[in-house]
């Protein structure tokens, strides 16, 4: 099968989405399929891996990690066409998902739509400038182009509800959670993580992500000053960059924390696993995530997470291998706290975490993306046909 994946943001930047797109793509490939990626170009970027064609684009502020195509239909049309695809998957509902549906609509193919993030909050809290207004116009244009799928994918069956209840879709939508390379988790080496980071005899919390906003990090450093009180052994590791860095360490050191929560910047994925497995603890506490792939990762390195109670982290910890709480202070620090003290606890857990993460395998989750591909050409080019709505 050809697959064209039409996306906003790919390679070298680190996100989930980009994560996801590699892990399936290589998941495709290795299943025998033909794979080719349209995504923006990145400034001094070359791809190692054939089959990614680039489109000039705009780099946008590092808030928003991603670049804007400089949306020249005319020019991606000969690619486009000489790949002959099977069908089109697009990442996003604007930008290179608008080229995405357009070719879909012009070729006759089958759209797929993997629907990522919350987009109406994303927006509502980027815009600055009347935030409801943003929110409602965003789930307008998500809305519509919804109409414009095949079949839509959801990394969730929270987010599929979302799907169902708030944009009341005709088309089929499936849960397909994104993979993780479970091979990355052969060999770990925590204490190499610890002695690099001078953390042997310390009780290690970890989290891993951006530090923005919505990450709830502020709520999760008042947290860690209660743990602290109780432990003194306690140290917060926060693993990854973004806009909220120096209100993060003025915060940390308004709280008394001093040397106890340490910055690394951002590691290479490929260190991921190794440092989930050097921490005692996984912590999580945002709330606005679509999935919480980090969960996922920390849970394959068979380190028990605590997280706050939502969704996304409820579907991810069905199987157990964490505890959820809800978003007050005193319960999160009180769940690390216990699991910090219970050592046999705290190792069961971890296991049953490493359990639950095998169904996140990339053959498992490739197979399921395979059947909505199956699905979606069964059904036939006629998920355009609702264009004239436009």
């Amino acid at each position: 099968m050809r697959i064209v994946i039409f996306s906003n943001t790919y390679k070298p930047v680190i996100s989930g989405v980009v994560m996801s797109i590699a892990l399936f793509r290589r998941g495709l490939i290795e299943a025998g399929h033909d794979v080719h990626i349209i995504a923006p170009e990145y400034e001094d970027y070359e791809d190692e891996e054939p089959g990614i064609f680039r489109f000039p684009a705009l780099d946008l502020p590092d808030r928003l990690d991603l670049s804007l195509v400089i949306p020249f239909k005319t020019s991606m049309t000969p690619t486009v066409r000489g790949i002959k695809p099977a069908l089109i998957h697009s990442q996003h509902p604007v930008w290179m998902g608008g080229l995405a549906a357009a070719f879909a609509r012009d070729l006759n193919l089958p759209l797929v739509f993997t629907f990522h993030s919350r987009y109406d909050e994303y927006a509502q809290r980027y815009v600055p400038i009347a935030p409801e207004l943003a929110g409602m116009v965003t789930e307008e244009i998500v809305g519509r182009y919804l109409e414009k799928c095949t079949h839509i994918v959801a990394p969730t069956p929270n987010i599929r509800d979302l799907i169902l209840r708030d944009y009341g879709v005709d088309v089929p939508v499936t849960v397909v959670p994104t993979p993780v390379d479970l091979g990355q988790y052969h060999d770990l080496e925590p204490q190499r993580v610890r002695a690099a980071l001078g953390l042997e005899n310390a009780e290690l919390l970890l989290y891993v992500g951006r530090l923005a906003e919505e990450k709830n990090l502020d709520f999760l450093l008042r947290a860690f000053a209660r743990i602290v009180a109780t432990r003194s052994q306690a140290r917060l590791l926060l693993v990854g960059k973004g806009p909220r860095e120096r209100r993060l360490r003025r915060m940390m050191r308004k709280l008394g924390l001093g040397e106890r929560g340490i910055f690394t910047g951002p590691i290479p994925h490929s260190e991921v696993p190794h440092y989930a497995a050097a921490a005692d603890v996984f912590v999580f506490p945002s709330v606005a995530e679509t999935q919480g792939l980090v969960l996922i990762e920390a849970m394959a390195a068979g380190t028990p997470v605590v997280a706050v109670k939502s969704p996304s982290s409820a579907d991810v910890l069905a199987e157990g291998g964490g505890l959820l709480v809800p978003a007050r202070e005193d319960a999160f620090a009180e769940a690390v706290l216990g699991l910090l003290a219970d050592e046999p606890r705290r190792r069961a857990m971890g296991e049953q975490a490493a359990r639950a993460a095998r169904r996140y395998s990339i053959p498992a989750a490739t197979a399921r993306l395979l059947s909505v591909y199956e699905a979606a050409i069964a059904a036939g080019g006629d998920g355009c046909h609702h264009a004239d709505h436009e």
